[in-house]
């Protein structure tokens, strides 16, 4: 038998790293349904991870278009590979407030994100989760060149 009280220890470092991370993380299921909501969304969109646990992202998110935020989890969902959102495609997934002091030339958050397969022990794949990263501070130098 593993280390109970370490295992146990690891357990909280990972759940303490996952909320405390700078970097947005949210899981969704097959159904678009959030199951994880990290502290980066929380503080960057205003939404409590409480009352985005169990909603669809759709009703959280509604600026966000259905039918192509779909194409884009296909094939995360039936081949298990990873698929991109970077802001030059899209400026945004999330709408959130842009919280940076030094970029608050922006009225929002620029957003790379990147979509992975989440599989269960046995291979398959429920879920998905969303990295989001912010890249306000890229985009605005890029804009600013044109």
């Amino acid at each position: 038998m593993g280390n109970l009280p370490a295992e146990f220890e690891q357990f909280h470092w990972m759940v303490d790293m996952v909320q405390n991370v700078d970097l947005g993380l949210v899981v969704i299921d097959r159904n678009y349904h959030v199951q994880l909501w990290n502290g980066f969304m929380t503080h960057h969109s205003g939404i409590q991870s409480h009352d985005a646990i169990g909603k669809p992202i759709f009703d959280l998110f509604p600026e966000i278009p259905q039918e192509w935020f779909k194409l884009k989890t296909k094939p995360v969902y039936d081949l298990g590979c990873r698929s991109f959102i970077t802001w030059q495609q899209r400026p945004y997934l999330f709408k959130c407030r842009n919280v940076r002091p030094i970029t608050q030339q922006a009225d929002f958050m620029y957003q790379n994100i990147t979509l992975n397969p989440m599989r269960t022990t046995t291979g398959e794949i429920r879920s998905l989760f969303l990295s989001v990263q912010d890249a306000t501070a890229e985009a605005l130098v890029v804009l600013n060149q044109k």
